[in-house]
């Protein structure tokens, strides 16, 4: 009896397989079409990444100074970002610029001619050195990371691509904590220029709002926004573009190092007098 059973199962089973495997194939294929950048992006950028790390006791910054130690010229800024531009193409990303946004970001420093500039997520310092060597002299980029190891790593790369810390000051710790203190710490007013670079944009706003408290931004403060077509840049995206104290504009551009990818950076403009809203 329970042979039988079994039987009876196996054949329902066996029945039913074409009917499934004539549902899931189609619907499979097409995900796997839709999102395959996305899954081979995954696969390099987090899997492989875990997996180094696991292996080497490595972060994926530390490997990518230690390539850039061993192939660029050091003292050069262009050397230091080609390499890093290298190993980010070939082996594992480790910044989320990257040379198309490279060049929007360069743009824009170059336009608004800072005297003080804020960077929010330092990451390997690709992006803080970008900004860095285009400062006129005696301007000064602020740059946060709140893991104190990628944090060393960073400051590594930007002496080894020749910056001085005359240039940049590398700041470790959480971001609600450090920007309330940065009058008092470092005697900073306001900044003329800020890249928020942080995560996915999830916590775009709420330091925008931080810096605004602060009365940190000047009339003409310019913010540029990294990774804005990320889900989680959906809610700060809808409230500047309706904000009336900001003139924001779009820069379409590819991801990094993913030309097939849709990306984007958001630039504003604070067109308060006295630095806050309200």
């Amino acid at each position: 009896m329970i042979g039988y059973c079994i039987n009876k199962g196996t054949c329902k089973l066996k029945t039913w397989l074409p009917v499934l495997a004539a549902i899931l194939v189609p619907v499979c294929t097409a995900l796997a079409n839709r999102y395959h950048h996305r899954l081979i992006r995954f696969y390099r950028h987090r899997f492989l990444g875990w997996f180094k790390t696991c292996l080497t006791g490595m972060s994926p910054e530390e490997r990518a100074f230690r390539y850039v130690l061993t192939n660029s010229t050091h003292g050069k800024p262009e050397s230091v970002l080609s390499t890093l531009d290298e190993w980010c193409g070939k082996y594992e990303c480790v910044t989320s610029t990257g040379p198309a946004k490279g060049q929007i970001l360069e743009s824009v420093v170059q336009r608004s001619g800072p005297v003080r500039a804020l960077e929010l997520g330092t990451n390997c310092g690709y992006s803080a050195i970008r900004i860095a060597r285009l400062l006129t002299p005696g301007a000064k980029l602020y740059t946060l990371e709140q893991d104190p190891k990628t944090a060393e790593v960073a400051e590594e790369m930007m002496l080894v691509a020749g910056l001085k810390h005359t240039q940049f000051q590398v700041i470790t710790g959480s971001l609600c904590e450090v920007i309330p203190r940065f009058k008092k710490w470092l005697g900073v007013e306001t900044f003329d220029f800020v890249f928020l670079n942080q995560g996915q944009g999830a916590d775009y706003l709420k330091n925008l709002r931080l810096l605004e408290e602060e009365r940190l931004l000047s009339k003409g403060s310019v913010i540029l926004a990294n990774c804005i077509t990320c889900s989680g840049a959906a809610g700060f995206l809808s409230t500047v573009r309706g904000d009336p104290h900001y003139r924001t504009s779009f820069h379409p551009c590819p991801a990094p190092y993913e030309k097939d990818i849709a990306d984007g950076m958001e630039e504003l403009v604070f067109l308060k007098n006295d630095g806050k809203r309200n």
